[in-house]
């Protein structure tokens, strides 16, 4: 099948209307609305491993029984009616800021914003799944519950260095932002090439052309009624989470309960987990920031990207010291929420680079077990670095003005 024939294959079945029956561990229904579009599929697509868990149902069912974490909490539902679960590990009883972060760090002290005494730990967020369509991060996040609940993912993999730095955290993660957009995608996009990825993921007009990821942002919401088939990328609604970022409009339950998130537990730091169609990589922080969180998260993501290339999970020369990007996006307004460093990752979805016309074919398949292993190597050298030096300052008492 060329890639005409698979787009307009999409545009011929991908209107039709269908109910997600949901099931957690305890039997407990959980309603959904009817989605408009039909679930994808992708004929050819090999059988997921076990340990592969990405289903919306499979979120959910092992968020409702995780018992080791000391606070969970629905912070949202989708607009198709799935629960947003965040999972907490270590001491949440702290009391609410008694100032926004906003105030507070322009004040004579941070303490009114970041209590008095502050947290004795930094607080970590970790969200995977803003891209329904991407679940690499999303397995990983799961991985990492199981890990953190069991002491071995669902492969039966021990991560004592990591479980033992994340204890030195007050650790937040959500397995799963985007659950509708997890519900009508592929659970995984192993093997393909880029244009199937792109129509799974950003859509297909209904002429059956793709809606691209250029394309996908120059709409907010994506119009729903012109496309064949609206890709995981967005909510039901036809948002794109990511850039859910206008101050004083954000207008998904997902983001602003992200941002309360932030804002209510002091987050230092957040690993914002995505996928796209290369070698994996820690992506160039957002320019638009305090000067001192543009420079720390590019030495972060400089040293991650230095641990997924010694994994061996790249092959490519690696690359240090780049310039930072002026992207807005739902990683600035994080950093807005508490002043936190933000960074995204990007795990591969299924090859070393896309094979593109007028482009070599790709060298290299990642394995399953590839494709989600940046999450740990990732997460073990960012909150290495925070143990290293705090990643934000928690007091100063230096007089500002008046």
């Amino acid at each position: 099948m060329d890639r005409r024939e698979f787009l307009l294959g999409i545009a011929a079945g991908a209107a039709l209307p269908f109910t997600v029956p949901t099931t957690n561990a305890a039997d407990t229904s959980v309603s959904v609305k009817s989605q408009r579009f039909q679930p994808m599929t992708v004929e050819g697509l090999e059988k997921r491993p076990d340990f592969w868990k990405v289903r919306p149902d499979e979120i959910i069912a092992l968020c409702e029984s995780a018992k080791k974490c000391s606070r969970k909490e629905v912070i949202c539902h989708t607009p198709l009616g799935y629960p947003v679960y965040a999972l907490f590990y270590g001491d949440f009883n702290d009391a609410p800021p008694q100032t926004n972060w906003s105030a507070g760090s322009s004040s004579t002290t941070y303490k009114n914003y970041m209590g008095n005494p502050p947290p004795a730990k930094q607080t970590f967020l970790f969200f995977a799944g803003v891209h329904g369509a991407e679940p690499e991060t999303v397995a990983g996040a799961v991985n990492l519950v199981q890990a953190l609940e069991t002491g071995k993912d669902f492969r039966g993999r021990t991560h004592d260095e990591l479980l033992k730095l994340i204890d030195q955290y007050r650790f937040i993660i959500v397995p799963c932002v985007n659950l509708d957009g997890r519900g009508l995608s592929p659970d995984h996009l192993h093997g393909i090439e880029w244009t199937k990825f792109r129509a799974v993921s950003q859509g297909t007009w209904k002429d059956g052309s793709l809606v691209g990821w250029r394309g996908s942002k120059a709409w907010f919401p994506l119009p729903l009624d012109r496309v064949s088939y609206p890709g995981g990328y967005p909510n039901a609604d036809g948002y794109n989470i990511m850039h859910d970022a206008a101050p004083g409009n954000i207008r998904t339950a997902e983001a602003r309960a992200l941002l309360r998130l932030a804002e209510r537990w002091r987050v230092d730091a957040v690993l914002n987990g995505h996928s796209y169609e290369h070698a994996p990589s820690v992506l160039t922080p957002s320019a638009i920031d305090t000067p001192d969180n543009v420079t720390r998260a590019n030495a972060i993501s400089d040293r991650c990207n230095a641990a997924i290339h010694a994994a061996g999970l790249v092959q490519n020369k690696l690359k240090e010291n780049r310039t930072p990007r002026s992207t807005i996006n739902l990683n600035t307004v994080l950093a807005l929420a508490s002043g936190a460093i933000t960074l995204t990752l990007e795990c591969s979805v299924s090859y070393d680079r896309p094979d593109k016309e007028g482009r070599p074919k790709p060298t290299r398949l990642y394995t399953f077990d590839e494709l989600m292993e940046p999450v740990f190597v990732v997460l073990r050298e960012y909150l290495k670095d925070g143990l290293e030096k705090p990643f934000l300052v928690r007091g100063d008492e230096t007089v500002k003005g008046d």
